[in-house]
């Protein structure tokens, strides 16, 4: 059986099942985290709270490193202790890979294959530091992160660290298809790329659909319900959604907004959606988790708009044969949507050609309809829990 030591910030509610799959395909996966909580994890991120697990946990001090991120000290004593056949790690504990180079050689010595995880839509292709001119990066608060001297010194020293590093890897395990293209200008063979795509649990969803199909709706009875789920933080862009239905409110008092979630931008969406003529049309739930009360709300709705950064919702939403507006977010969803087929993509921050490419799907029932069988085609066919679950296995076995 193959052993992997799998270095993360946390375990999310979505990661678990993924995580409990993988177990169940033969692979022993250590989960190796940090005591305290990370500060890479986002507000409001619901962390896992079920106790079936097909995979350990261990949890380690960590510490503020030198270099100003956090560090885990027990890393090459657990390597010691555990034994893997694979060490997968990512941001930012990748980085004591390059600042304490004796555990690169501990990895060498004993045949530890190394594959670093990557989440790489904010990561420059090698030499390209003009590429934040076109990819601003924000933080959740949507501050501007990428300005001044300091931001583009340590994003050309990360370049050159992701570089070394990947010299040194057996493996780059990324969850969208912009790693194949991108690390290889950081040099790395592209037989030694690989993609696993990304999903939350698309069999629970999938397993309640029946029942939710049948049940009585939560919602009043609306034909045109925009929806949308998330943690309601800046850079989801929520804000943009509202103003963008307010529009379509004008023009369409039938329509509903539906936004499902819960987050620090709660109040401030709130407030915005008051002072709108559309308020009594916008609906807040709050956060919601059980597949099959989210099922309800999915099924309820004709349209999902993620109008800002995420993902992991797209993948929902098209479970329930939902067309899907986005636009940029975070690489997932170029993999899942494909223009016109099913969904649109609107021009970033543009709310004026949100509601146009809302209105233009929303008000073509025929194209809804359409769209919506694609969705659930992709999700059933290319991307789901199995097939990502499949993913990881597969690099497990082939660089082992």
């Amino acid at each position: 059986m193959l052993k992997v030591l799998f270095v993360n910030t946390t375990i999310t509610h979505y990661n678990h099942p993924l995580l409990n799959k993988i177990g169940e395909r033969g692979i022993e996966l250590v989960m190796f985290l940090p005591q305290h909580n990370s500060h890479t994890v986002g507000a409001g991120v619901k962390r896992n709270e079920d106790k079936n697990q097909k995979y350990r946990v261990i949890q380690t001090p960590c510490e503020k490193a030198w270099y100003g991120k956090d560090y885990l000290p027990d890393l090459q004593r657990t390597l010691e202790i555990e034994k893997p056949d694979i060490l997968l790690i990512g941001w930012p504990y990748m980085l004591q890979l390059f600042f304490y180079p004796r555990i690169i050689r501990y990895l060498k010595s004993h045949t530890i294959r190394l594959i670093l995880h990557e989440i790489p839509f904010y990561v420059p292709p090698f030499g390209k530091l003009d590429y934040f001119k076109s990819h601003p990066v924000y933080n959740e608060s949507m501050q501007l992160m990428s300005k001044g001297c300091t931001f583009y010194a340590n994003a050309l020293l990360l370049m050159w660290i992701r570089k070394y590093l990947y010299s040194k890897a057996d493996a780059s395990l990324n969850y969208c298809s912009r790693g194949y293209e991108l690390w290889q200008t950081y040099g790395v063979p592209k037989e030694k790329i690989f993609v696993r795509y990304n999903s939350g649990d698309t069999d629970a969803l999938m397993a309640c659909k029946k029942k939710v199909l049948a049940a009585e709706p939560i919602l009043p009875e609306c034909s045109k319900r925009i929806l949308h789920i998330g943690r309601l933080v800046a850079w989801k862009r929520v804000d943009l959604l509202i103003s963008a239905f307010a529009t379509i409110y004008q023009r369409h008092p039938e329509c509903e907004l539906t936004i499902v979630g819960d987050g620090p931008e709660m109040e401030n969406l709130k407030r915005q959606a008051q002072s709108s003529d559309a308020t009594k049309a916008i609906r807040f739930v709050g956060g919601v988790y059980d597949p099959f009360k989210l099922g309800q709300y999915m099924h309820e709705s004709s349209v999902y708009v993620l109008a800002g950064m995420g993902g992991l919702s797209i993948n929902d939403a098209m479970c329930y044969e939902l067309p899907i507006i986005c636009s940029v977010c975070d690489g997932t969803e170029r993999d899942l949507v494909e223009e016109g087929r099913n969904g649109m993509f609107f021009r970033e921050g543009d709310a004026s050609d949100l509601a146009e490419k809302i209105e233009q799907v929303l008000f073509d029932e025929a194209k809804c309809q359409i769209m919506g069988k694609e969705s659930l085609r992709i999700i059933e066919e290319k991307i789901n829990i199995n097939t990502v679950a499949d993913n990881y296995v597969t690099v497990f076995k082939k660089v082992v």
